[in-house]
C-alpha cells in the first residue's frame, strides 16, 4: 500500500515539474496599424481605500444618567445623591456629630448599606426622590454600597 502512495506522489511530482519548467513562445505579432499612446500621460497610480473614521461611543448609563445637583456649602446639611448607578460625591468629609442624608435623584431604585465604627447600618429600599438621614457621632470611615447595584460604592471619612 505504501509504495502504491509513493508511486502516485512521484508521478504527481512529476507532472508539476513538468508544467512548471515548460515555456510557452507567445504568438508572433502582425503588423497591425497601432495608435502610440502619448509620452506625457503619467501612469494610473493606486489611490487607497477611505477608512471609516473613528466614532465616539457613550455608554446607556452615560445617555441616561441625570447631571447630580450641586454640593452643598458647608453650612448646609452635607448631602449625597444616588444618581443612576453612582454616588454623588462618591467620598465626603464630615465633622463628628453631623447628619448626612441620602436623597435618591436617580430613575432606579436604591438603597444605602454602610459599615463603619459602630457597626453596620442600612436605610432600606429608597425609590425615586426618597431621602434617608443617619447621624455620625464616632470619627472614623464608613463604607457603603446599593445591594440593588453592587457597583454603587462610596465613602464617608468622619472627622472629630
Amino acid at each position: 500500500m505504501i509504495w502504491v502512495r509513493a508511486g502516485l506522489l512521484a508521478v504527481m511530482l512529476g507532472v508539476l515539474v513538468l508544467a512548471l519548467t515548460q515555456t510557452t513562445t507567445p504568438p508572433p505579432l502582425t503588423a497591425a496599424p497601432t495608435q502610440e499612446a502619448p509620452t506625457d500621460v503619467p501612469p494610473p497610480t493606486r489611490v487607497p481605500l477611505p477608512t471609516a473614521l473613528p466614532q465616539m461611543i457613550t455608554s446607556r448609563v452615560a445617555r441616561e444618567t441625570p447631571l447630580p445637583h450641586a454640593t452643598p456649602t458647608l453650612s448646609a446639611q452635607p448631602r449625597i445623591d444616588l444618581v443612576d448607578n453612582g454616588y454623588f460625591p462618591a467620598q465626603i468629609v464630615v465633622r463628628v456629630g453631623a447628619t448626612v442624608a441620602w436623597v435618591n435623584t436617580g430613575s432606579d431604585g436604591h438603597d444605602v448599606t454602610g459599615t463603619g465604627p459602630g457597626g453596620a447600618w442600612r436605610s432600606g429600599p429608597l425609590a425615586p426622590a426618597a431621602r434617608y438621614e443617619r447621624s455620625f457621632g464616632l470619627p472614623g470611615t464608613y463604607d457603603y454600597a446599593c445591594t440593588v447595584h453592587p457597583e454603587m460604592r462610596g465613602r464617608l471619612i468622619v472627622q472629630p
